[in-house]
C-alpha cells in the first residue's frame, strides 16, 4: 500500500509539470523538475520505482524522453540488485519502442522482458510481457500469434484482479481481432471493452474502446457512426492528455473525411495529428499521416504540397523499412520460440514433480498399497509426455529450417538484384550523363545516346517497381484483392498505354482484341500488375517489328485473358521452372535486356490472392501464350 501511494504522488508530480506550461516549453519545464525531484530521492529503490513511474506516464506522451528514464531505471535496478523493478523496466523500454514504431527492438526487449518476469514468477509484470509481444506480433501481422499472447494476458489479469488491466486487454483483442479482419469475434470484443471500461471509469481505456468501435463502424461503412466515435475518442484523449491516442483518432477523422473528398476539412485535422506524431517520436503513425496529407492536398490541387509531404513519406517510410528488417525479427521469433518451449517444459516438469510428491504423500498417509501402482502410472505418463514433447520439438525445429532457408534465399535474391540489376545500369548513367552534352555531339549521336538513356531510365523503373511491390509481399504478404466492377479492355489499355514507348523502341505492334463488353469483378490494381508484368515480358523477347495479341476467350465456362507474342519461346523446362523462387531465372531479351526475375513471381502470387490460374504454352522459335484464367465472375 505504501507503494501505491508513491506511485500515486509520483504522478501527481508528473501530471502538474505537464499542466504547467504549453507542449513544448512544458516538456523541457517537466524535465528540469522532474530531475530535481530525481535527485532528492536518496533509497535505491524509491529512486527506481520513481524513475519506472514516470517512463511509464511518458510512455504515450514524449517517447525520446521516456526511453531516457526507463534506460536510466533498469542500470540502476541492475547496479541495484532489484530484480522486480528490473523487469518493470524492460516493460518499459519494450513499450516504449513499439511506441516509437521500432518494432526489431521492441521484440528483442520484450523476449528479455518475459524471460526475466518468468524467472523471477513476477505475474503482473509476466502478464504485460505478454501484452506488448503481443502488440509487436499484431504490427507484423501475425494475428493469431498476437491473439493467443493477449488471451494469456487477460488471463492472467483476470487471476489478479486486475480490473485496469483486464478492461486493457479487452480493447487489445478487440482491436487485434479487427486487424485479422476476424469481425464477429471483433464485434464481440469491441462490445464487451466499451461496457467494462464505461463502467470502470477508466478515460483513457474509453478513450481506446471508442477508437475501436469506429474502426469497426468504418469496417462496416457506416462513416457517420465511425466519426461520432472517433470524435468520442479525442475528447476523452485530450481531457487524459494522451498524445498517442489523439493522434491515432485524428488522422482516422483526416482518412475518413478524404474518403468523402472532403480534403479541406481533413488538411487542418491531418496537420494536427502530424505535429502529435513528430512530438511523440512514432513514426509508423507520422508515415501514414504524411500519405494521408499527400493524397488531400493532391485533393485540392496543390501539388507542391503534395510533393513535399509525399517525399517525407517515402523518406521516413524508408526507414521504417530499415527497422522491421524481416530477416531480423524471424532470427529473433525463432530464439524466442525455442526458449518459449523450453521454459514451458521446465515449467510442466516443476508441476509434474510437485503432483508425485502430492500424490506421494497422501498414499502413504491412507493408501500405503497403492504405492506402487500410482509410481508406475507416473512413470509411464512421464514417459509418454517426453516422447511427446520431443516429437513437437523436431517438428518446431523442421519448421524454423525451412523458414530459415526461405529467409536466406530472399535475403541473397535482394542482396542480388541491389548489387546487380539496379547498381550496374545507375553505375552506367552515371558514366554516360556528363557525356551527354549537345555542344560536342553530332545530332545523331546526341539522340541515340538519349534514345538509350531513356530506354535505360525506363528498364530501371520497372525493376525499381516490381522491386518494391515483390518486397511489400514478402513483409507484408499480398493485400486482400479489393474486388470493383472493371471492363477488361479499359483495364487492359492502361497497361498498354504505359508500355507502348517501350513496344515502339523495337517497332513491336500491340494489339487489343479483348472483347470490349466484357466485365468482371476483380482488383483493378492486381489486374494491372498482372498484365503490366506479363507484356514487359512478351516485350523483352520479341524481335523488333513483331506482334503481341491481348484477347479473350471462354475456357471450361471460365473467361480467359490470352496475351500472345511471336517471339523466341521457350522450352519445356524453362516452362516448368517458371513462377517458382527457388527455381526461377532470368535471360536477356531480344536486344540483351537485362531484368530480375521478379515479374513472373509477382504475377504468380497476385494470381492466387484472387483465385486466379495462369497457364504456359510456348515453342522455340514460335513465340509464347500466357492465359490468365479468372474466377467464375464474369457477366
Amino acid at each position: 500500500m505504501k507503494d501505491e501511494y508513491k506511485k500515486l504522488a509520483c504522478l501527481f508530480w508528473i501530471a502538474f509539470f505537464f499542466l504547467a506550461k504549453s507542449t513544448l516549453s512544458a516538456q523541457t519545464f517537466a524535465k528540469d523538475s522532474i530531475d530535481q525531484l530525481l535527485n532528492a530521492k536518496s533509497s535505491g529503490i524509491e529512486r527506481i520505482q520513481f524513475l519506472n513511474n514516470i517512463a511509464e506516464t511518458l510512455s504515450d506522451k514524449n517517447t525520446e524522453l521516456a526511453f531516457q528514464y526507463a534506460n536510466l531505471a533498469l542500470t540502476e535496478s541492475e547496479k541495484n540488485k532489484a530484480p522486480k523493478e528490473k523487469g518493470i523496466a524492460l516493460n518499459n523500454l519494450a513499450w516504449i519502442k513499439y511506441r516509437k514504431g521500432d518494432f526489431t527492438a521492441a521484440f528483442e526487449y520484450s523476449t528479455k522482458a518475459l524471460k526475466w518476469n518468468d524467472s523471477i514468477q513476477n505475474l503482473p509484470a509476466l502478464a504485460a510481457s505478454f501484452r506488448c509481444m503481443a502488440s509487436v506480433y499484431n504490427s507484423q501481422g501475425n494475428t493469431n500469434k498476437s491473439i493467443e499472447l493477449f488471451l494469456k494476458d487477460l488471463s492472467l489479469h483476470t487471476q489478479l484482479n486486475d480490473q485496469k488491466s483486464i478492461g486493457r486487454a479487452l480493447n487489445n483483442l478487440s482491436f487485434t481481432f479487427f486487424r485479422g479482419k476476424m469481425m464477429d469475434s471483433a464485434l464481440y470484443y469491441t462490445n464487451k471493452a466499451l461496457v467494462f471500461n464505461l463502467q470502470l471509469k477508466d478515460d483513457y481505456l474509453i478513450a481506446f474502446a471508442y477508437r475501436n468501435a469506429g474502426d469497426l463502424s468504418e469496417a462496416r461503412k457506416l462513416l457517420d457512426s465511425a466519426k461520432y466515435y472517433f470524435n468520442l475518442s479525442v475528447q476523452y484523449a485530450v481531457k487524459i492528455k494522451s498524445i498517442q491516442l489523439q493522434l491515432t483518432a485524428l488522422y482516422r477523422i483526416g482518412r475518413l473525411l478524404n474518403s468523402e473528398f472532403k480534403y479541406n476539412e481533413s488538411i487542418p485535422i491531418l496537420e494536427k495529428a502530424l505535429q502529435l506524431g513528430n512530438l511523440m517520436g512514432a513514426k509508423s503513425e507520422t508515415a501514414l499521416i504524411y500519405n494521408l496529407l499527400a493524397t488531400a492536398y493532391e485533393g485540392i490541387g496543390d501539388y507542391k504540397e503534395a510533393y513535399l509531404v509525399q517525399k517525407k513519406f517515402s523518406q521516413l517510410n524508408d526507414s521504417l523499412y530499415q527497422e522491421r528488417s524481416r530477416s531480423k525479427l524471424a532470427e529473433m521469433q525463432a530464439k524466442f520460440e525455442a526458449e518459449k518451449k523450453q521454459s514451458e517444459i521446465n515449467q510442466l516438469k516443476k508441476e509434474k514433480e510437485q503432483e508425485i510428491e502430492n500424490n506421494q504423500k497422501k498414499t502413504i498417509l491412507n493408501f500405503s498399497l497403492m504405492i506402487t501402482m500410482l509410481v508406475v502410472i507416473v512413470l509411464l505418463i512421464n514417459i509418454w509426455r517426453k516422447n511427446k514433447y520431443k516429437t513437437a520439438t523436431n517438428l518446431l525445429l523442421q519448421s524454423q529450417k525451412e523458414e530459415l532457408e526461405e529467409t536466406l534465399l530472399l535475403k541473397d535474391k535482394v542482396f542480388s538484384i541491389v548489387s546487380h540489376d539496379l547498381r550496374s545500369p545507375i553505375a552506367s548513367l552515371n558514366a554516360v550523363l556528363p557525356m551527354l552534352d549537345p555542344d560536342s555531339l553530332d545530332h545523331e549521336t546526341y539522340h541515340q545516346l538519349k534514345l538509350n538513356l531513356t530506354k535505360q531510365v525506363q528498364n530501371l523503373n520497372y525493376v525499381l517497381d516490381n522491386l518494391l511491390i515483390w518486397s511489400r509481399s514478402r513483409m507484408k504478404g499480398v493485400e486482400t484483392p479489393e474486388l470493383k466492377e472493371i471492363n477488361l479492355y479499359k483495364q487492359a489499355s492502361i497497361s498498354l498505354g504505359l508500355l507502348k514507348g517501350l513496344a515502339d523502341q523495337k517497332e513491336i505492334t500491340i494489339q487489343n482484341q479483348i472483347n470490349t463488353g466484357v466485365s468482371i469483378k476483380a482488383d483493378p490494381q492486381h489486374f494491372d500488375i498482372i498484365i503490366r508484368n506479363i507484356l514487359l515480358n512478351a516485350i523483352k523477347f520479341t524481335h523488333e517489328k513483331g506482334q503481341i495479341n491481348l484477347f479473350s476467350k471462354i475456357e471450361n465456362d471460365q473467361l480467359a485473358i490470352c496475351i500472345e507474342d511471336n517471339g523466341v519461346g521457350m522450352n519445356p523446362e524453362q516452362i516448368n521452372r517458371l513462377f517458382q523462387l527457388k527455381t526461377h531465372f532470368t535471360t536477356p531479351g531480344t536486344q540483351k535486356e537485362k531484368g530480375t526475375g521478379l515479374g513472373l513471381l509477382i504475377c504468380a502470387e497476385y494470381a492466387a490472392a484472387n483465385n486466379w490460374e495462369i497457364k504456359v504454352e510456348s515453342q522455340i522459335g514460335k513465340g509464347t501464350i500466357f492465359t490468365i484464367i479468372l474466377a467464375k465472375t464474369n457477366k
